[in-house]
């Protein structure tokens, strides 16, 4: 059996000191080669004629044992090498291409060219607890809900200021008459009085409703999120959702839970809770010395938010801290957030970078890469995780085909999601737009608004066709671009650099056999090893 092989046109490469990372834009597979390794590859530039079985014969890859079949045979796997047919190449298959003689085994072949992920599977349901917050934050998109301006203390009218007014010198404004929202249909759903709490008995009914939606499209394991506004102004209903799921036993399907919270509410009650449940919590604090998080009456939130994360911590929950890296958290953004996060025992910062396009313009990609760059260098040197959507293109690009599994690239918004309203409305996401229904009816996952973001997990906007994190980068967060371009099939390439910048940051950061690591130098040296990952 001969196959003619070459290199994918989806391969990709990036230097790593005296090495190569290698890997298939679409699929992963992240590895290092040394030199000799990379040149073996290079060969392959032409398609090479690999036989599976029989004799060698002069000019012909035959797989064997030796160093250089079992390094074909992992670039082969990792879709680096793929089979080529021969009238498009205008070779012989059985022909004689200038290779090296190897002997016996075959060598995977595959027609797939992406992973294949499930039109329809919900994974995350994101269950809106309550319209409202008691914080009145300078970037936050909760801001909507103070349109009404004589609803709104006078502290946070100075500090939202409506109207088309230039931003105060520090930045600090949000035009309330200006919301982030794409459609009047959203806008109206977030000043509707009779969206903004959901009861208990609401919050179980529509749980248990999602729960079929997502086993009948095939998931056996669901994330149910918590969030707002702020979620624990209704801490009734997620404590009706959790006493009532708990982890999904009775239910036929495993349930995790997550919830993003400002702090300030937590107590004893909520703290046991957390821990009984492995509710998963995100507290969003920008840092210490940041004033862009108030509460409503304008006074310092930072004690009580302190407090809050001393509550979770004598109880043992695990807990991430949520940080906005914004035009107004510019300033305080930096490695000193190790610190705070080693002070309370919080092992995971998450960070959120500005969803607004004109951040990425006004500062630069290479400038807000450094940034963030060196919180997650801080972060590794001393034991802090630092992540979010932004690194989540690495660790997809340094898998094999995970997301297959995942279902979705790096946005859960792209048909993978439920965000269920006070009401029942469905959107894809609290920052979006698009409304594929309510949560009552049956057939929510064959809505043309559900179909058109779904068809985004797989495939990008053809602006993105070539990008080397094509298949694991979805953009920019799909709700500012609605806004900006009224579709969400349009990308916002001011943020495309820092996607790509961040995530070569992470290849360059990694060493030798920490990842798959081919030396063919040493191999060829030592004969057969028995180490993971060597030729």
């Amino acid at each position: 059996m001969a196959t003619l092989y070459g290199l994918s046109s989806d391969f990709r490469e990036h230097p790593v000191g005296e090495w190569t990372a290698v890997y298939n834009r679409h699929w992963g597979g992240l590895c290092l080669l040394d030199a000799e390794a990379r040149r073996f590859l290079e060969q392959f530039s032409t398609p090479q004629v690999v036989h599976g079985d029989g004799p060698g014969k002069a000019g012909v890859f035959v797989v064997s044992d030796s160093p250089e079949s079992r390094l074909l045979r992992q670039l082969a796997l990792r879709r680096v090498l793929v089979a080529v047919d021969p009238s498009a190449t205008g070779e012989d298959a059985l022909g004689a291409p200038q290779g090296e003689v190897l002997t016996a085994t075959e060598l995977p072949v595959t027609s797939l060219t992406q992973p294949p992920i499930s039109a329809q599977r919900i994974n995350v349901v994101q269950l809106v607890m309550i319209n409202s917050c008691n914080f009145g934050c300078t970037y936050c998109f909760e801001g909507v809900q103070g349109a009404d301006l004589k609803k709104q203390p006078d502290s946070i009218v100075k500090i939202r200021r409506p109207g088309n007014e230039p931003a105060t010198e520090d930045g600090t404004k949000i035009n309330l008459l200006n919301s982030v929202y794409a459609s009047e249909v959203r806008i109206q759903h977030q000043r509707d009085a009779e969206n903004r709490l959901m009861r208990p008995e609401q919050a179980v009914d529509y749980i248990s409703k999602a729960i079929a939606v997502a086993k009948k499209s095939g998931t056996t394991r669901l994330m149910i999120q918590f969030f707002g506004g702020e979620p624990l102004l209704n801490w009734r209903a997620i404590r009706a959702v959790l006493e009532t799921f708990k982890h999904g036993e009775d239910h036929g399907i495993q349930i995790d839970y997550t919830t993003v919270t400002n702090g300030s509410l937590i107590r004893k009650e909520v703290a046991e809770a957390f821990r009984d449940y492995e509710v998963g919590v995100c507290v969003s604090f920008d840092s210490p010395e940041s004033t862009s998080r108030p509460l409503k009456n304008g006074d310092d939130s930072r004690p009580i938010v302190l407090e809050g994360l001393r509550m979770l911590q004598e109880h043992g929950v695990r807990v991430a801290m949520n940080v906005a890296l914004s035009t107004d958290t510019w300033e305080t953004f930096g490695p000193p957030l190790i610190d705070f996060a080693l002070e309370y025992g919080i092992s995971e910062i998450g960070v959120v970078v500005d969803l607004d396009p004109n951040f990425y313009s006004r500062f630069g990609s290479t400038a807000i890469t450094s940034k963030v760059w060196s919180v997650v260098q801080e972060g590794q040197d001393r034991g802090v995780v630092v992540t979010g959507y932004w690194h989540q293109i690495f660790q997809l690009l340094s898998n094999f085909g995970a997301i297959t599994q995942r279902g979705f690239k790096n946005c859960s918004a792209t048909g993978a999601q439920l965000s269920i309203e006070p009401n029942g409305s469905i959107f894809s996401c609290k920052a979006g737009s698009g409304r594929f229904g309510s949560i009552h009816d049956e057939n929510i996952l064959q809505s043309p608004t559900y179909r058109e973001h779904a068809a985004l997990r797989q495939n990008n906007p053809p602006f993105c066709r070539g990008c080397e994190i094509e298949g694991f980068c979805a953009g920019l967060c799909l709700g500012p671009r609605e806004k900006a371009y009224g579709t969400i099939e349009k990308m916002e390439p001011a943020a495309c650099g820092f996607y790509r910048e961040i995530t070569h940051k992470f290849i360059e950061a990694q060493a030798p056999y920490e990842i798959a690591t081919f030396d063919l130098a040493s191999a060829r040296g030592a004969g057969a090893t028995s180490e993971p990952g060597r030729a």
